[in-house]
């Protein structure tokens, strides 16, 4: 009897069976009727790599850090660039060169807002955006509101000097958890901390009476563990994959490092620290005016 097609909808059977031939032909139909889903492509990407084409899985890789890039998501770019140096540890130039395409976009983005803020700046007598032009639906305010928090932790990276930037892209490590599992421990001593690529986690703490309280629960584009990594202090709270999740990891001892070669990195890294700190005040302010009514 001929078999059909391969399905889309059976692609983690193909995979559970090592049918990597039928699974890729059912992801490149999947892409052909949906190319906008760029995580199709990192599917399709990693599935090479298990099939052993290392040279087609670096392609895709390469394009898709290219893309994320230029959209402000470093944090994806810097995570598809980490694969390829996995697939290929002799490729170490493409760290090269998503440092420096970072500098040159954030250079010709500043140009940019330079620009546009000398050519529309308002009049006084100028009125307000209508409420009408602010208005979006609940979904797409939602989707925009994700994109701005992780092209806003992105910025982390374009804050570093290329040469540094290159040096940190090299030691970061792309790291998956289970749900339920454990990524960090209260009390621990903090070793690294990390940028939530996909998936979600919880934030937990113990009280006096040994009750476990849940603080906040962290999606893509959140930090966490960094704390610990800039005061040498243990860690403040415990984190759990509350699905699949999927991070970069950035070690203390690399930071130390990199700092050490290129000083203007602690001044980065700063200006990084008191901005999280304003960020997790405010949350707190914001969660105490909610509880209070």
């Amino acid at each position: 009897m001929l078999k059909g097609k391969p399905r889309f909808e059976s692609l983690d059977h193909y995979l559970a069976n090592r049918d990597y031939g039928l699974a890729l032909e059912a992801i490149a139909q999947e892409i052909k009727r949906r190319p906008e889903n760029f995580n199709l492509l990192l599917r399709q990407a990693e599935i090479l790599g298990l099939a052993g084409d290392h040279e087609k899985a670096i392609e895709v890789y390469r394009g898709l850090a290219r893309h994320f890039a230029e959209q402000g998501f470093y944090a994806r770019a810097i995570a598809a660039i980490n694969k390829v140096v996995r697939l290929d540890p002799g490729r170490q130039e493409v760290t090269r060169e998503l440092a420096r395409f970072i500098a040159a976009q954030q250079a010709t983005e500043h140009d940019q807002r330079a620009t546009l803020e000398r050519a529309t700046a308002p009049a006084a007598s100028d009125p307000p955006p209508a409420a009408a032009d602010r208005a979006a639906s609940p979904g797409a305010d939602a989707t925009a509101r994700q994109a701005e928090k992780e092209r806003a932790a992105s910025h982390f990276f374009a804050e570093f000097p290329p040469a540094a930037l290159e040096q940190l892209i090299s030691t970061t490590a792309v790291r998956s958890f289970a749900a339920g599992e454990t990524i960090v421990r209260e009390g621990d001593r903090g070793a690294s901390w990390f940028l939530i690529e996909e998936g979600e986690v919880e934030v937990r703490t113990t009280d006096p009476s040994g009750r476990h309280l849940l603080l906040a629960q962290l999606g893509p584009g959140e930090f966490f563990g960094e704390v610990a990594v800039l005061t040498g202090k243990p860690r403040t709270a415990t984190i759990v994959a509350r699905n699949g999740v999927t991070t970069i990891e950035i070690s203390r001892q690399d930071l130390d490092q990199i700092a050490a070669a290129h000083p203007q990195v602690r001044s980065v890294l700063q200006r990084f620290y008191e901005k999280r700190a304003q960020a997790t005040v405010e949350a707190m302010l914001a969660r105490m005016r909610g509880g209070g009514g």
